[in-house]
């Protein structure tokens, strides 16, 4: 376990919102000199605490304006299962986001696509196909007012 002081949370807050921002610019919105700056976020990386960087594209502009959570529940809960699940469901490049949950069903997809006929294609020609998947509910999402990808970064305590 890293530990996480105030400059490398106010690091983790900022990057988390500005991505793109050089290490200059980050060195001085903290208050410290570029050297121990990037000596903090080459630390942030190589703890996996920041696991990488990425453009937020904008899913409409790029035709793929339908966004669904899938839950899925398997035929058979052993561990075998799930790998050969998680291993198919990784193959399928309109799922972004996989989670392993607890309740009725066992995961949780979120899932893009161009069109709702397109949407079907995928659950009934890929999805259903994928060996142990008993079940299907999907939930359609008609907006998305609040969608973020910042984590909330703790003061210390």
């Amino acid at each position: 376990m890293v530990y996480v002081d105030a400059a490398d949370r106010k690091i983790l807050s900022i990057l988390q919102r500005e991505g793109r921002m050089t290490n200059a610019e980050l060195a001085s919105r903290i208050g410290l000199t570029p050297g121990p700056t990037l000596a903090r976020v080459n630390k942030l990386e190589s703890a996996g605490i920041i696991r990488g960087y990425a453009a937020l594209v904008d899913r409409d502009a790029v035709g793929l304006p339908v966004t669904a959570f899938v839950s899925v529940i398997l035929k058979n809960h052993g561990k075998a299962a799930s790998q050969d699940f998680l291993k198919a469901v990784a193959g399928l490049p309109e799922v972004l986001e996989c989670h392993h949950i607890a309740g009725d069903e066992d995961y949780l997809l979120k899932v893009v696509a161009a069109s709702p006929s397109d949407y079907e294609s995928f659950v009934l020609d890929r999805l259903a196909e994928v060996a142990d998947v008993q079940r299907v509910k999907t939930t359609i999402v008609l907006s998305s007012p609040i969608c973020g990808t910042a984590v909330p970064i703790r003061e210390e305590a």
